[in-house]
């Protein structure tokens, strides 16, 4: 596509408005994807048994890597992951974690060998063949990433991994019951639907958010959001590119922490304190998850201090976090070879410090930095075995799906962002006109009645259970019922009048107006609890405009996806002539979950500002892109070899300390809006 129909296709968007799902012209998949996504079905399904369909198990068996090596792009990974594999790997049942080090050289090798496939027919014998001979979590892990990044697989879909591997997921006390009724009843009567339901026990103050921490969605996004950008994954080796990698790891770090103090204070809690070195850890955890090995995940009682663990010291994390406060400080980062960068002066400022703070391998100095944010988790995460002597298994911190259940991970989290804070206010004010918007006024705001509350929601247990053959797959119909937190839908309307046409950016935020011990916070005081709700192009119009937005058009949510029998029906159903199958590219695995957007208020109402400003729209990408390539970026970025579709800083304009007199400008909005927490059957009645 020239770049002249590139201009007129955005021209067109911004004339009906802001990009949305209702733009998507879906398109339907021809036989080839709908095979490339069948096959990833059946790779992924009961990844801890061997594979049961004969077809990939005939491929695995009859394919040889080494006398295929002409087949892959670089043959040097084919050579390094033969070597390992003769060897001997991690065993199919033993515990995987990419934060142990040897796990992680093997998985980054086993994706070598998947990524540099020179194309899809290689790739997919590559996967048979692996599917039955590695670790079915290294497989899963090192499988998902590559089909996120081959180009060949752009459209396929990966199913709902609380679905591919319940264990991550739901409490082992659950799954044995399932296994237990399984064995005493359901497997004679395999039509007849079996539900376990999930209770929780409120032991302290902690379990009361479980329906934030313990969220399916929020740990789904979590590992994807990870599995999109690892930090291994160097960009110059495989030929990606990233735009603001670094930046979106530092702001995602610190929304999830944001949403986070804002439910502690939903429910009467203070806000999270950072971890501290010398102090025993108060905050007891116990995970209730298993393995498929049937080992357990440790749980860590309170009282504990942190010691020197197998890989590192204190003193060396110590070291590193030096080292990032001393870059700070000094206001510049060397790099391997000794060149300065300036971290104020230059834009990539905030791009520097997020990769040197995650560790990623394209870092200024990967070996002098280090990686606070995943030797955080190794610190805490090996307190109950950490010279690995006694066999346990990973905690829930060195593995991505669980991590955010564990409420440790907040206070390693909010340390870090101290650093980040400590950068921040260094950063010169926003002037009045740097915030200001000429000719463009928001009028009002009007926000529709906002409601959460508690509903059911079933995940199939079915995977846990083991069967023999493809035809025994559906037999196994068992299902958890769990509660989670969800939102009444809702919308918004911003009244703008313009003394001219302009192509804007609209962004939307929400934070609490009051701490939860019911006092009023000045703004500054505020500004790092301000969360994204939306973030969307608009054309506004000479005169009066009325810009209307719905809660599920967010630019940061995905909705939920579709059960995995629900997925293979619709890919079967296609593949066999009986219905249609459309690409789905407004699907997002990374997106926050839909039904978290709003944090969940009070019966009384909770306090909230629901904040809009208009901003100039500054396209950055000339590249062919559709409004899709966009859903779920806030939290996501944009993918690779995209850019960020304008050149605000993320988070703007809280990023940076607010200078009270310049920040009250025409084009921004405050309104008071209550957040009100209500039980199904009240919801249902209310009204918009």
């Amino acid at each position: 596509m020239n770049t002249a129909l590139v201009c007129a296709t955005v021209v067109a968007l911004f004339v009906c408005g802001a990009f949305s799902d209702h733009h998507i012209e879906k398109k339907m998949a021809d036989k080839t994807l709908l095979m490339k996504q069948m096959n990833v079905l059946r790779l992924v399904h009961r990844l801890h048994q061997e594979n049961i369909f004969k077809e990939q198990v005939d491929v695995g068996n009859t394919y040889d890597i080494e006398a295929q090596i002409s087949s892959y792009k670089n043959p040097k990974v084919v050579k390094d992951f033969i070597s390992y594999y003769k060897k001997g790997m991690v065993k199919r049942w033993e515990p995987f974690s990419v934060y142990y080090k040897e796990h992680l050289k093997q998985a980054i090798c086993l994706f070598d060998l998947f990524y540099f496939a020179n194309d899809y027919d290689t790739f997919y014998k590559t996967a048979c063949w692996a599917r039955d001979r590695v670790n079915p979590l290294m497989f899963w892990y090192s499988f998902t990433i590559a089909v996120l990044h081959r180009e060949d697989t752009r459209d396929v879909i990966m199913p709902p991994p609380y679905e591919v591997y319940p264990y991550f997921f739901v409490d082992n006390e659950v799954i044995q019951k399932g296994y237990e009724y399984w064995m005493m009843n359901v497997r004679n009567t395999p039509q007849h639907t079996h539900i376990i339901p999930m209770n929780y026990t409120m032991k302290n103050m902690e379990n009361m958010l479980w329906y934030f921490t313990e969220d399916m969605g929020l740990n789904t996004y979590h590992m994807y959001y990870r599995n999109l950008y690892p930090s291994w994954f160097n960009v110059t080796e495989y030929g990606h590119t990233f735009d603001r990698r670094g930046e979106m790891f530092l702001y995602v770090q610190h929304q999830v922490l944001a949403r986070y103090c804002i439910e502690r204070w939903a429910n009467g809690m203070a806000c999270v304190e950072p971890f501290v070195y010398n102090k025993a850890l108060k905050t007891a955890y116990n995970p209730k998850l298993m393995y498929h090995s049937g080992q357990v995940m440790p749980p860590r009682p309170s009282g504990m201090m942190v010691t020197n663990f197998d890989t590192f010291t204190i003193d060396d994390i110590k070291n590193y976090e030096r080292r990032v406060s001393d870059a700070i400080d000094f206001g510049y980062v060397k790099d391997e070879r000794l060149k300065v960068h300036s971290i104020y002066e230059d834009k990539k400022g905030i791009e520097y410090l997020g990769q040197m703070m995650e560790g990623t391998y394209n870092s200024p100095h990967y070996y002098y930095y280090g990686s606070l944010f995943h030797l955080y988790r190794m610190m805490v995460g090996h307190m109950m075995d950490p010279l690995h002597k006694h066999g346990l298994a990973p905690s829930a911190l060195e593995q991505p799906p669980t991590a955010l259940r564990d409420p440790v991970y907040y206070q390693l989290s909010k340390r870090m962002y101290l650093l980040v804070k400590k950068y921040k206010e260094r950063l010169p004010r926003y002037t009045h006109e740097e915030l200001l918007l000429e000719g463009v006024t928001v009028e009002n705001v009007e926000v529709g009645k906002l409601y959460t509350y508690m509903e059911n929601f079933e995940v199939s247990l079915g995977s846990t259970i083991c069967v023999a053959k493809e035809e025994d797959m559906n037999d196994v119909n068992m299902h958890v019922r769990m509660q989670r937190l969800n939102h009444k839908p809702f919308t918004y309307k911003i009244e703008v009048s313009s003394d001219k046409a302009v192509d804007a950016y609209v962004r939307v935020f929400l934070a609490p107006k009051h701490n939860h011990l019911g006092e009023e916070m000045d703004m500054n005081d505020r500004r790092h609890l301000f969360v994204e709700m939306d973030r969307f192009p608009y054309h506004v119009q000479v005169g009066k405009t009325v810009i209307e937005r719905n809660s599920h058009d967010s630019s940061i949510v995905a909705p939920t996806p579709d059960s995995y029998r629900t997925f293979w029906k619709k890919v079967t159903d296609a593949v066999e002539g009986k219905t249609q199958y459309y690409i789905d590219r407004s699907h997002n695995y990374c997106g926050f979950p839909k039904n978290l957007l709003l944090p969940k208020g009070q019966k009384g109402g909770m306090a909230f500002t629901f904040y809009v400003i208009i901003t100039p729209y500054v396209k950055q990408d000339e590249h062919d892109f559709e409004p899709y390539d966009y859903k779920s970026f806030s939290y996501c970025g944009v993918g690779h070899g995209r850019k960020y579709p304008d050149d605000k800083p993320l988070g703007f304009p809280f990023d940076r300390q607010i200078r009270s007199k310049d920040f009250n400008t025409p084009n921004m909005f405050f309104k008071d809006v209550y957040i009100f927490h209500k039980k199904l059957d009240e919801v249902s009645t209310t009204t918009h």
